[in-house]
């Protein structure tokens, strides 16, 4: 086994280490000199260019400590990029190790990079100094024009996280782990207003071997929350943290808006870590190929699997919240938070007296957009106006929320006449300005002709009757929809009935028989059993949605538990699905039954639930429950 993956590695590492047999061969005749030298992509940029300086030290048998220099006039846009390699020539070993960094200017002018420093082969040793010229516009010779391409040796192999995952002799698993291991919540801001959204991110940075199970979701009380992406997927990235790259889990991104003034702590998030290590045995004398040695360091092989449990949580953060200034503030104000336009029109502007119209109203812009109210129509005298009805298509992965809410108003003019509607208002703060702004829809208007006469026994046309009967259903809906649903009340209750006086009738003669015969021959009825569900389904119907969740997640885990009897040390998410595959499970119900345990995970803590998400986690349970049961 251990030929054959060589074999499948040996074209990656044949490409990253070229130019180390293109040593081998150069210096074959030649002597090999120890150089320290400091490589600029560019010597002449512009502003808006990136350039990439690199320290290499070349041919030494021992490098430490490579220290790279402050770059005063530059920003970092990547870095420190780390490369190394060797060479074995009649047993002796040359190395060459770099770091290097992708630079853009702050400014214009001529600037000197000083070199480095390291200890090459015990003596200190400093690279060469590199001039660079900035000019205003960009260099057609610069060759690095974005950062991305820069991120490895190859551009079209990913950047990787950094292994940590061997433990050396003398390492401390707890040190390593607190290094190399945790949680944190990043936020966009601090100090905000009421209604002003905030951007929260909860993420496991990590450079180990892990098995991570969310055990606690963090407190969001205070808050209105939006959740920015999936909480059920597993958003991952690299990211570099003091020059180490992590492999980032997002457990969580959602948008949260402010309620009330305060100061309001973010509270962690806990999970739970199982962390595996290689733990390195010390070498033996015998000497390997080149080849046998870099496939010996990639895995890891020599030592043994050693594991750690470990709980982790993040840091809490204080939220520092403004209340919305008296000063200046509107009579129409109702909350709107952000940056927003209004328009208004009315559909038919051509409508007979009594007869109903529509006015539509559409506030555009981002900010905390549900909880935007319908603004105020000062409607004229003789005009009938209803409550409005709203929709909102509000794009939440984006901060602040942005779209549109649309508020429709049904109204009628009571006599004929021409009709002026004036302008509508809508005020807003701005929190970039820190002050109320109002903004306007144009004036409308409309004419009413003189109402439709319906005489006893008249007979209209479809398109006479189209807008009286509109009008009758938009006025009536409630009742509608209220004689609808006792009619299937009634209907349902009735068929009931029937089943049952059919059930009675047919048992009837079983009572009759006789009692010896019937001593002996009866059986008695089988109990049904408990449905494991039926608590669940009483605090969804009564609205307790937290308990809900805890209590459908607690019974599925008690039930696949029961099943496959697992010890509690094994007792997690990969374990219980290896287990299931292992016993013949389909794909689609082991993924469903991942998909419950992360849905009440991430909903445990979110104030805004869905009824229908919720039915469908429980009809999904029922499912998997009964499957359980009767494999």
């Amino acid at each position: 086994m251990r030929e054959f993956f060589k074999q499948m590695v040996i074209g990656k590492y044949l490409r990253s280490s070229i130019f180390i047999f293109a040593a081998i061969f150069s210096v074959a005749f030649v002597t090999a000199q120890v150089k320290f030298t400091t490589v600029a992509s560019s010597n002449e940029v512009g502003r808006n260019d990136y350039v990439q300086i690199e320290f290499i030290a070349e041919n030494a048998k021992d490098i430490e400590h490579l220290l790279p220099p402050s770059f005063p006039d530059f920003k970092i846009v990547e870095g420190p990029i780390q490369s190394s390699g060797m060479s074995i020539i009649n047993g002796a070993t040359s190395q060459y190790k770099g770091i290097s960094f992708v630079l853009q200017p702050t400014k214009t002018g001529k600037f000197t990079i000083q070199g480095a420093t390291a200890t090459v082969d015990g003596k200190e040793m400093k690279s060469n100094a590199v001039t660079i010229i900035v000019n205003a516009n960009s260099s057609p010779n610069n060759n690095v024009t974005t950062p991305s391409l820069l991120q490895s040796l190859w551009p079209d192999e990913p950047a990787e996280p950094s292994k940590e995952y061997i433990l050396k002799p003398g390492e401390n698993i707890a040190d390593k782990i607190r290094k190399n291991l945790f949680v944190r919540v990043v936020v966009d801001k601090t100090n905000c207003y009421v209604g002003e959204p905030i951007v929260a991110t909860y993420k496991l940075y990590s450079c180990l071997r892990s098995e991570s199970r969310v055990t606690k979701q963090p407190s969001l009380n205070g808050f209105s929350v939006y959740d920015m992406i999936d909480p059920g997927s597993d958003a991952s990235s690299v990211e570099t943290l003091n020059g180490k790259q992590f492999s980032v889990h997002v457990i969580r991104k959602a948008q949260l808006i402010p309620l009330q003034a305060g100061t309001v702590q973010l509270d962690p998030v806990e999970v739970e870590n199982k962390v595996y290590f290689i733990k390195k045995d010390r070498r033996s004398n015998r000497r390997e190929s080149l080849l046998d040695e870099m496939f010996s360091q990639m895995q890891g092989d020599e030592g043994t699997e050693v594991s750690q449990d470990i709980t982790l949580d993040s840091k809490p953060v204080l939220i520092t919240i403004k209340p919305l200034p008296d000063a200046n503030k509107p009579a129409d104000f109702n909350g709107a938070v952000g940056h927003f336009t209004i328009d208004a029109s009315i559909e038919n502007k051509n409508i007979a007296a009594k007869d109903a119209a529509t006015l539509k109203v559409i506030v555009k812009g981002n900010g905390n957009l549900p909880v935007v109210n319908a603004p105020a129509i000062k409607w004229p005298d003789s005009v009938d106006a209803y409550d409005p009805t709203a929709k909102e298509d509000v794009n939440k992965t984006v901060a602040p929320l942005s779209g549109t809410k649309t508020f429709e108003y049904v109204f009628s003019p009571k006599s004929k006449g021409d009709y002026t509607l004036p302008a509508i208002d809508f005020s807003y703060f701005d929190p970039t300005t820190a002050s109320y702004k109002t903004v306007e829809s144009a004036a409308l208007n409309f004419t009413a002709s003189t109402a439709i006469k319906q005489k006893a026994g008249m007979v209209f046309s479809k398109g006479e009757t189209t807008g009286t009967i509109k009008n009758f259903f938009q006025q009536h809906l409630e009742w509608f929809f209220a004689v609808l649903i006792l009619s299937g009340l009634a209907l349902y209750l009735w068929r009931q009935n029937v089943k049952l006086k059919k059930t009675e009738k047919k048992t009837e003669p079983a009572i009759v028989a006789s009692p010896v015969v019937a001593s002996e021959n009866i059986q008695l009825p089988v109990p049904e059993p408990v449905d494991p569900l039926i608590k669940a389904r009483k605090l969804l119907s009564n609205g307790e949605y937290n308990s809900f969740y805890k209590e459908l997640n607690q019974v599925l885990w008690e039930t696949v538990n029961e099943r496959l009897s697992l010890p509690a040390s094994e007792w997690n998410k990969n374990n219980i699905i290896t287990q299931l595959k292992a016993k013949g499970w389909d794909d689609y119900t082991i993924s469903s039954m991942e998909n419950i345990f992360n849905e009440c995970e991430m909903n445990l803590y979110t104030p805004n639930h869905n009824e229908g998400n919720m039915l469908q986690l429980l009809n999904q349970s029922e499912r998997i429950i009964k499957y359980l049961q009767e494999a």
